[in-house]
């Protein structure tokens, strides 16, 4: 390269740093943020926590924070986005060596469930954050239609419309979910949804009740 196109270069890069630097302390302000938020959040609860609780933690200006976020929604979603992606790859590590298509059915139900119900940034997520049915399909949903047509493709379930079939498992999920959260169904309670959802699909009574009761297995560490 000559001298003058090296000269011509240079002021390039300089601003091609700067903005490099300017996008590296955005990204790290905006994980300070996520990452307080969470803690503040695990120990206060979610409608305890306010975007001021949040800016003083992270040690920036309130207007600082409206720089990354637009609300304390727009905290809470990637947070609770990626924690149900984690409990769906747990559950999928966890079931990989089930032969069973029913079995990993009513395994990966009965922890999801129980999961979701007990950490109060996935339930809301589900529950509160939008629409519930495209919540769940968004974090967990997908992988049960995938191993419900796996069910149909090894004949163990019988589906004569899919996508009624799928709108039924969700709304009942999704009752039952509420139900727990609200303190109402105990979890032998949610064993018993789950018997009732794999009968949706096509289980007989006793093979149902015995899937959805048996020792569970423990769920891999995230």
């Amino acid at each position: 390269m000559s001298r003058a196109a090296a000269a011509q270069r240079a002021p390039e890069t300089a601003a091609e740093m700067g903005q490099g630097r300017v996008a590296q302390r955005r990204a790290r302000v905006r994980g300070r943020i996520l990452e307080v938020a969470e803690e503040l959040m695990a120990e206060r609860g979610i409608d305890a926590v306010t975007i001021d609780d949040i800016a003083a933690a992270a040690d920036i200006a309130r207007r600082s924070f409206y720089h990354h976020f637009d609300s304390k929604n727009d905290v809470l979603v990637p947070l609770a986005r990626a924690r149900t992606k984690e409990l769906n790859s747990r559950i999928d590590r966890l079931v990989a060596k089930i032969d069973d298509p029913a079995e990993v059915m009513a395994t990966g139900l009965r922890h999801c469930i129980r999961t979701l119900g007990s950490d109060p940034l996935c339930s809301w997520f589900v529950l509160r954050s939008g629409l519930p049915q495209e919540r769940l399909y968004e974090g967990v949903g997908e992988s049960g239609m995938r191993d419900a047509a796996r069910g149909v493709e090894a004949g163990r379930f019988h589906i004569a419309n899919v996508e009624v079939m799928r709108l039924l498992l969700s709304g009942a999920f999704l009752s039952a979910l509420t139900a727990y959260v609200d303190g109402k169904l105990s979890e032998s309670d949610l064993d018993d949804a789950v018997e009732h959802l794999l009968r949706l699909l096509g289980l007989n009574r006793r093979e149902a009740h015995d899937l959805a009761h048996r020792p569970l297995r423990r769920l891999p560490r995230a």
